[in-house]
């Protein structure tokens, strides 16, 4: 890795390396030679007879319900699928992904304008 060997061959120290995924369950002690953190947002992690534990933080899956709520807000045609106070979204497992499309080129062309 390129990377390694830049900082190991200098007195500069190689910044810390956080990564985003949705599992740390497959990380293992030799992973900390190019990952020193992990953050991760499905809570599966594999417990070790070492009992080691990968440097690692669950952030959990609400990062994504804010994301989808502020679609949802910001779409004219979605707005009515979100609950007053902002708690719930009522969304179509079938047409999810075509509703959230829609909602977005709304979006960009509102705020192009």
């Amino acid at each position: 890795m390129f990377i390694v060997g830049y900082y190991g061959n200098g007195a500069v120290q190689m910044p810390k390396r956080h990564y985003l995924a949705r599992f740390v369950r497959d990380m293992r002690n030799w992973s900390e030679k190019y990952v020193d953190f992990m953050h991760f947002t499905v809570p599966l992690v594999t417990g070790l007879p070492s009992g080691y534990k990968f440097p690692s933080e669950y952030m959990g899956q609400y990062g994504v319900f804010e994301a989808v709520r502020h679609i949802y807000q910001s779409s004219s045609g979605l707005k009515h699928l979100v609950s007053e106070d902002g708690s719930e979204l009522h969304v179509s497992k079938r047409y999810f992904s075509t509703n959230s499309e829609k909602a977005i080129q709304d979006i960009r062309t509102n705020w192009r304008e």
